[in-house]
């Protein structure tokens, strides 16, 4: 819609000719801007609706994610703070590392039967020395089996055989 604007000379000729043509170029202006107000409404509303369409996304509605399109989905920040320390170990820190054991539980040799280098055979040769290296194993858990045995024995006196008690809390043959 285009709006017409009246002229100084449209409001001095109205003006001239009486109070009825100033109230018709009011009203042709007022009709007008409720018109514009109309459109600048509608218009509100359709903006509204696509701000609403293109604020949802798969996260806030039941739309798949398919349907999001190719844009990456910004992530929030880390509200952490930075700390003043670089990260990893600290310079004051000593630290600790495991150390060798004089008699470990179990030595296993790793023959060299071929030169590495040359690629000849070390069959028969004699050993000059080893390099040792340890390395720490966490032993198996196992479950460990405890039998109980109830005696029985017969009464001299009556005959009858009577049985110890197993514990409480071993009810069954098994378990």
């Amino acid at each position: 819609m285009n709006f017409h604007m009246p002229t100084d000379e449209d409001i001095h000729t109205a003006f001239a000719q009486g109070e009825a043509a100033v109230m018709v170029v009011f009203h042709a202006v007022a009709a007008q801007v409720a018109a514009l107000a109309q459109q600048l409404a509608q218009q509100g509303a359709v903006l509204q609706e696509l701000q609403a369409r293109l604020a949802t996304s798969s996260h806030n509605s039941s739309t798949p994610p398919s349907s999001d399109g190719y844009g990456k989905m910004k992530r929030t920040a880390s509200l952490r703070q930075a700390g003043d320390k670089p990260n990893g170990g600290q310079p004051s820190h000593e630290g600790q590392t495991l150390m060798a054991v004089e008699h470990p539980e179990r030595t296993v040799t790793h023959a060299a039967p071929i030169c590495t280098h040359c690629q000849a055979s070390l069959q028969g040769i004699e050993v000059v020395g080893y390099e040792e290296r340890q390395g720490f194993d966490l032993p198996a858990i196992r479950i460990e089996v405890t039998a109980h045995h109830a005696e029985i024995k017969v009464c001299p006196a009556c005959g009858k055989p009577s049985k110890g008690t197993f514990p409480d809390t071993v009810t069954q043959a098994v378990q």
